[in-house]
């Protein structure tokens, strides 16, 4: 039933490829001269030296020219390192150049608790149940692994199977210091140590169907949603309370055992999650190893606010104004090829220089969660120039404790990235998700069909460009093959025109179907893409004008090959082409060109 360790090297067949990490760990794995392949994570345990960064244990393995060995190696590195050490990764003396590629899917699960349980081989060889997973296809240190994963059901029918540890890692918000916290101080109640860390007090009322957050110092944007769950789901609660409760109950006081605890997903209903591993079961089960995004939950708006904001709509009274960050050092953000020294055995100086790592990118799937950023009227604080920081030779992700030792503190925290359908989809998305966070100034967001007319259907519908006649030979080839989205299968190109219904008029958007495209990465790995087109937008007067601009619109759009510069100033007056850009500050993708269309037209919400 169970798979056992071999006395051969490990096959391992996997492509590589290198990445830049700007991070170095000396104490735990400095001594490596060879290449170890991070494995596996093996449970947390707590740190005797630096209480406050409680540490996990990874298996390692080495990679040699005939396999990977069969010795799993353990070393111990801080809980906020983990989005460093993904499963894959590959380190020789400290650092990491390289990872495996491991194959991408993306799965539709139920986060609520009839889709889904807790599993590991210990448990099973127990229960007389199945392995997991077949033992091969990731063989671990021993064939009754203690190590618990969630088991998502699958509509093929089979499984997807996440290591706990790699979900609390990726999934509970995107700081790293919001998990130290989580497994590091008790969760008992809205007075008790874990809240001052990571809820600053509101400055406003609280108000029944408003979910409002404001966010420590330490916390990234990201943390938002999971926190605005925490605080007011007993759900997400109760999953967060487990996370420290289980680290306590099972410590081992002697050190000789991990605490190996399950974590649960934090929300409840249907989810997007997507993974990176190995497929098994004829292709229908998936061991995921790495979390690469996620949805998000469903729910009221969130309300977000910093107890560090500088966004106000007026500027702070300067007689009465507290200052901003006082006394707090700067922090910059650490890009390759600079080197970081991290450790896990020494905490932070208290007024020592600071930093921002960056995990992995995570993806953010679907419709993201609507969060509007509180802006008072006006600002109470004025920024003052940062301190400098004392020097540090080395850097800590744990609680500030002395001076003198060269310590700094590292923010680690893994970047949102918006997950992209295209430009097309992203910028009706966009208009849908806008409509949501502006009930009050837009009215309707609907997609035009000349069968159908104007639709707020959720999915937009297309008008199909008509075929040139092949009798007119002054159409040249390229002009006839643009027309169609796929040329080998003649599938004519499609166009959305959307419109967005103000209080006082109506917006139309036009984008123009892409055909799919391949361009390389930052390091040449073959990235996907689409070709590019600027979109078009206009105010009609009436409905008789704007359709009179459509139908010149479809049809010389066409022999400009969606060039649509060259038709914005013609067949209606408040016309402007807008480019797709994109802002850090952006909620979904396609917002930044949708609000750059509505600032071509002069319409600011």
């Amino acid at each position: 039933m169970f798979g056992g360790r071999g006395l051969m090297p490990i096959k391992f067949d996997k492509p590589t490829r290198r990445i830049r990490h700007v991070v170095r760990f000396k104490g735990s794995l400095g001594e490596n001269t060879t290449n170890w392949i991070t494995w596996w994570y093996c449970g947390i345990v707590k740190n005797t030296a630096a209480n406050t960064q409680p540490l996990v244990l990874i298996g390692f393995r080495e990679v040699g020219s005939k396999g990977l060995s069969d010795e799993v190696i353990l070393r111990r590195v801080p809980l906020t390192a983990l989005g460093q050490f993904r499963i894959g990764s590959i380190w020789k003396g400290g650092l990491c150049r390289s990872e495996a590629v491991f194959q991408i899917e993306t799965f539709d699960v139920t986060f609520s608790k009839e889709g889904w349980r807790l599993v590991s081989f210990s448990d099973a060889k127990y229960r007389g149940d199945s392995a997991p997973y077949p033992f091969g296809i990731h063989p671990l240190a021993f064939s009754a692994d203690k190590n618990w994963m969630i088991e998502f059901d699958l509509q093929s029918g089979g499984k997807l199977l996440i290591p706990c540890l790699e979900f609390l890692a990726r999934c509970y918000g995107r700081s790293a210091e919001l998990k130290r916290v989580l497994a590091t101080y008790p969760w008992c109640g809205p007075t008790e140590v874990h809240n001052s860390r990571l809820y600053a007090p509101l400055e406003e009322k609280e108000e029944p169907e408003k979910w409002k957050v404001r966010l420590r110092r330490r916390m990234v944007n990201g943390d938002v949603v999971f926190l605005a769950h925490a605080k007011y789901d007993p759900y997400t609660a109760a999953a967060a309370k487990r996370i420290y409760a289980q680290i306590e109950a099972l410590h081992n006081t002697k050190g000789k055992a991990p605490a190996f605890i399950k974590v649960t997903p934090w929300f409840q209903g249907t989810a997007q999650l997507k993974v990176s591993g190995i497929s098994f079961d004829s292709g229908r089960s998936f061991l995921a190893l790495n979390v690469i995004g996620c949805s998000d939950p469903k729910g009221v708006p969130v309300l977000r606010d910093r107890e560090n904001s500088a966004l106000a709509d007026q500027s702070a009274d300067p007689a009465g104004a507290r200052p901003a960050w006082a006394g707090a050092p700067d922090r910059r953000l650490v890009t390759p090829p600079e080197i970081i020294d991290l450790t896990g055995y020494q905490e932070p100086d208290r007024g020592a220089a600071a930093i921002e790592i960056q995990d992995p990118d995570f993806e953010l799937l679907g419709v993201p969660r609507v969060v509007i950023d509180v802006r008072p009227k006006q600002g109470e604080t004025t920024a003052t120039p940062p301190a400098p920081g004392t020097d540090a030779d080395r850097y800590s992700s744990g609680e500030p404790l002395g001076d003198g030792k060269g310590v700094g503190y590292a923010a680690i925290h893994a970047k949102p990235v918006l997950e992209s359908q295209g430009t097309l989809r992203d910028v009706w998305n966009a208009m849908l998700f806008m409509q949501k966070a502006h009930p009050e100034t837009i009215k309707a967001v609907e997609s035009f069909t000349w069968e159908s007319g104007f639709k707020d259907d959720p999915e937009p519908q297309l008008i199909r460009l008509k075929e040139i006649s092949g009798s007119d030979e002054s159409i040249s080839t390229d002009v006839r093959h643009w027309l169609y989205a796929d040329v080998h299968a003649r599938t004519v190109r499609g166009i959305l025109v959307a419109r967005m219904v103000l209080q006082e008029k109506w917006l139309c958007l036009l984008e123009i179907q892409r055909r799919p495209r391949t361009k390389k990465d930052s390091v040449g790995n073959p990235k996907a893409s689409e070709e590019n087109f600027k979109g078009l937008v206009c105010i009609p007067a009436n409905q008789a004008e704007f359709e009179h601009w459509l139908i010149q619109t479809v049809s010389e759009i066409r022999y400009a090959k969606g060039i649509v510069q060259r038709l914005e100033g013609m067949h209606i007056e408040n016309c402007a082409a807008f480019a797709h850009s994109r802002s850090k500050n952006e909620r979904i993708a396609g917002e930044a060109a949708v609000l750059n269309a509505l600032e071509k037209v002069n319409v600011r919400l």
